[in-house]
């Protein structure tokens, strides 16, 4: 059973990682690992900043009136000072001439309050897409720090090194359109694209073998069958098995199977690797 942030019963908890929960308000949270986040400390921090910002639009938007005086009034006098100076130009009888300019003042006086509505909503539009996208980022981080610290669990990753491991695992994962699947994408870091978080763990074991105890770090022995505790690929040159392979395969389905190949650099079914240099 995957470990979560939080459970409601501690019998949903294997007993091995029930020391890790501390039981707050009717719920066991994980508060065993350091710096892991719930979901409550999130709405908080985003709730206050939530708060603030309105806070600060009420404040801007108190200083567009002066002295007492009704800003809709002020606004609408200011908008026909371009008219009134146009008129002020020259006697009634000079107005026919200039009847044309007048027109075109006046337009500008109705379509000024269009506008400044205009540039409201726009602003408003905005700040809108601006938090969709912030809170977008937060969900999507959140979804693969869940699976990638599950990953870290099953794979024996230290404690003291998750914090790194969820780093990278932000600049190089995303998460599928379903929402759901976090697989590593086109990246600068040389991690291998199309990987879940355990795979994505099993190749880190040779560049980041610090991530793991010294007995079963930087790609020790093992069946290939688990993703962690120094698991060796049975795709690569130096750890080629077919036998592995094949249960591989049986115990993790063909498309873990898949990506760890493609870590090797082949194929199911192809060829061996050439050696590294």
């Amino acid at each position: 059973m995957a470990l979560g942030i939080s459970h409601e019963k501690i019998d949903d908890i294997p007993e091995q990682y029930r020391e890790l929960y501390t039981e707050q308000d009717g719920a066991f949270v994980l508060t065993g690992i350091q710096g892991v986040k719930t979901q409550a400390d999130i709405d908080r921090i985003h709730g206050g900043l939530v708060k603030e910002r309105d806070e600060h639009k009420v404040t801007k938007a108190s200083l567009h009136v002066w002295d007492g005086l009704d800003h809709q009034e002020v606004r609408t006098k200011l908008d026909r000072f371009t008219e009134l100076e146009v008129a002020a130009k020259g006697n009634k009888d000079e107005m026919d001439a200039k009847l044309e300019e007048l027109t075109e003042a006046r337009v500008l006086t109705r379509l000024a309050p269009v506008e400044r509505e205009n540039k409201t909503l726009k602003t408003r539009c905005q700040e809108l897409e601006e938090r969709a996208g912030t809170l977008e980022k937060e969900k999507t981080y959140r979804t693969i720090g869940d699976q990638v610290l599950d990953a870290c669990v099953k794979s024996k990753v230290v404690d003291e090194a998750r914090a790194d491991v969820i780093m990278l695992a932000n600049q190089v994962m995303d998460v599928t359109e379903d929402g759901k699947t976090v697989l590593t994408k086109e990246n600068p870091y040389g991690v291998t694209p199309g990987l879940s978080p355990d795979v994505f763990l099993s190749e880190m074991q040779d560049k980041r073998p610090h991530w793991w105890p010294k007995s079963v770090g930087g790609g020790a022995g093992g069946s290939g069958a688990n993703f962690g505790a120094g698991a060796s690929n049975p795709w690569t040159h130096a750890g080629w098995n077919m036998t592995k392979q094949g249960q591989f395969i049986k115990e993790n389905g063909i498309e873990k199977a898949e990506q760890m190949a493609k870590t090797a650099g082949t194929t199911i079914g192809g060829r061996r690797p050439e050696a590294k240099k």
